[in-house]
């Protein structure tokens, strides 16, 4: 045991068998998660016209500090131009005039049983690959960086808000329509092999990042970030509940672009293969959730009257409230820039893309190169998995060139719970990488 802060810190051993998947069809992932002749941006003959950003430029939360010599910008990128999307219209969640506690409920019943019934219908017909632009917001989003000693280690931060996410969502509002993991994997994978800049840099970059030259792209595609005749190193990917899924399949897809993988609770978990013929209360407690409020100030005191926010750190509600809602003109209110039906999407979705992470670490197919670091919940706080010992399976899916810790009282919203806590325990494993290597890219 160790202490992180004030909380106490654990590690499950690796005395436990670990669950073989399900032998089922629908679970034998051939090939990569997405493979990488599918891992494109749009021409430029479909990028006429490109969006504002939808919030401007903002200050970091850290603005004034002088211990931090970190600046954020905000920038767009095109999403992957193939989506295996089924392209389908999704159901309005906006209430409609005064409805009933039960009117309510039996409306999200019948939306959680239509996105169930989509599901079921992909499992049956498979993918119906398409090309459409979106767009990814790209916030470069410092923090963890009070200690000098973690900013000698880390030269810049890439944060990326999902399709349907965030500001995300606000720039590709009404070009949305249901979820795919494989897409926020293409995603993740366009910006890293036709978007990111050849090396960090001090000077201003434009808000719509430009393509990077055809040769590094190539070289790119063939040897990542790996090589003398790479201008940058690999990277420490940072992800968090289904953000670790899609940052675990990419770095299963293309290996070459990754050092490590640094994962919070994350969504990756046994296979269910009766997970669409009931019900799911995430999808149907995201479906009903209140999206807009008169002010900020109202949006505060309601939120603070649940237990599920008081929770949260502080300065991450406020950051919450600031950037996380927008001001409708047209309704005159202030908004969630994630859409109550594309978080029920998300849990929704759970099944896709989760048991695929899972089946594909149990067999060890990240490269054993790549540095895993799996940081869990508190076992006597609810856990995604319920079989019994679970998360020390979860663990120990890829045994080799991999840690663990759980932390006394985290649950599995410790990023919104613990900031601090997660922050110094990253800031010690990029300590630990920096052994192996001189600087980290997040």
């Amino acid at each position: 045991m160790s202490r992180s802060g004030s909380l106490a810190v654990f590690t499950y051993p690796q005395r436990i068998a670990v669950d073989k998947p399900p032998d089922l069809p629908k679970y034998a992932y051939p090939g990569r998660p997405v493979e990488l002749d599918s891992v494109y941006p749009p021409p430029e003959s479909a990028l006429r016209s490109k969006p504002d950003l939808p919030a401007g430029q903002r200050k970091p939360i850290w603005d004034g500090d002088d211990r931090l010599p970190y600046f954020l910008t905000t920038h767009i990128v095109p999403a992957a131009y193939i989506r295996d999307t089924p392209d389908e219209s999704l159901p309005d969640t906006t209430p409609k005039g005064t409805q009933s506690r039960e009117e309510r409920k039996a409306y999200a019943s019948n939306v959680e049983a239509k996105l169930r019934g989509m599901r079921i219908e992909y499992e049956t017909a498979g993918p119906k690959r398409h090309e459409k632009v979106l767009w990814v917001f790209e916030p470069m989003i410092l923090s963890l960086l009070v200690s000098p000693k973690h900013q000698s280690l880390v030269e810049e931060i890439w944060v990326w808000d999902m399709y349907n996410q965030g500001d995300s969502a606000l720039l590709n509002k009404g070009n949305m329509n249901t979820f795919m993991h494989t897409s926020p994997t293409r995603d993740l994978l366009t910006f890293l092999l036709y978007f990111l800049p050849l090396s960090p840099t001090l000077r201003s970059l434009p808000t719509h990042l430009p393509q990077i030259e055809h040769s590094e792209v190539q070289r790119r595609l063939k040897t990542g970030f790996l090589g003398a005749d790479s201008p940058r190193q690999p990277m420490c990917g940072v992800g968090h509940s289904f953000g670790s899924v899609f940052s675990m399949l990419a770095a299963i897809t293309h290996p070459a672009l990754f050092t490590s993988l640094f994962v919070m609770d994350p969504v990756i978990i046994y296979p269910r293969p009766n997970f669409y013929s009931t019900p799911q209360f995430l999808t149907l407690g995201a479906i009903v959730r209140r999206s807009f409020w008169k002010t900020r100030e109202e949006a505060q005191k309601e939120l603070l009257r649940s237990p599920f926010f008081r929770g949260w750190d502080r300065k991450v509600l406020e950051l919450y409230i600031e950037a996380g809602m927008y001001r409708d003109e047209d309704e005159h209110v202030f908004r969630l820039k994630t859409p109550p039906i594309q978080e029920a999407i998300g849990f929704n979705d759970a099944e896709i893309g989760s048991p695929e992470a899972y089946v594909r670490l149990w067999r060890n197919e990240l490269d054993q190169r790549i540095t895993l670091k799996w940081v869990m919940p508190d076992p006597r706080k609810s856990e995604l998995d319920s079989r019994p010992d679970a998360s020390q399976q979860r663990v120990w899916l890829r045994p080799g060139n991999s840690t663990n810790i759980w932390v006394e009282g985290l649950g599995h919203l410790m990023v919104h719970e613990k900031p601090g806590v997660l922050g110094d325990e990253l800031g010690k494993f990029l300590t630990e990488m920096s052994m192996n290597d001189s600087k980290a890219k997040l």
